[in-house]
């Protein structure tokens, strides 16, 4: 019985409707996103307007008060988690909605890692 090989970089060039920037240093570029969480029929912001630009090779921290975002953003830039708005790009593809979990998996598996 033959098993088929997955191959992620194929999938990059299913998702033709995907925006590619393969020369780009950026790894993680986050452009006025915003995330709103539902608690009951109220709206929660978590974020509001964030931009981060992380190239390549560059550690970075992220600060701030209990509450403040940290987890939310780290969950977004982890492509676990998607924007209520804005714009999020990991490793030159844009990442939206309808994004493939094969894709985004493969993406955590060989592009990107962090520690929370």
């Amino acid at each position: 019985m033959a098993q088929e090989s997955y191959n992620a970089e194929e999938e990059y060039e299913d998702e033709s409707d995907q925006e590619i920037d393969e020369t780009s240093q950026e790894v993680i570029k986050i452009v006025n996103v915003h995330k709103t969480y539902l608690l009951g029929i109220e709206g929660v912001p978590a974020l509001r307007g964030v931009n981060v630009t992380v190239q390549e090779g560059e550690f970075i921290t992220i600060l701030g008060t209990s509450g403040g975002g940290k987890t939310t953003l780290l969950n977004i830039i982890g492509t676990i988690d998607k924007p209520s708005k804005g714009d999020v790009y990991i490793c030159g593809l844009r990442i939206k909605h309808s994004t493939a979990d094969t894709l985004l998996a493969s993406i955590r598996l060989n592009k990107l890692g962090f520690v929370f």
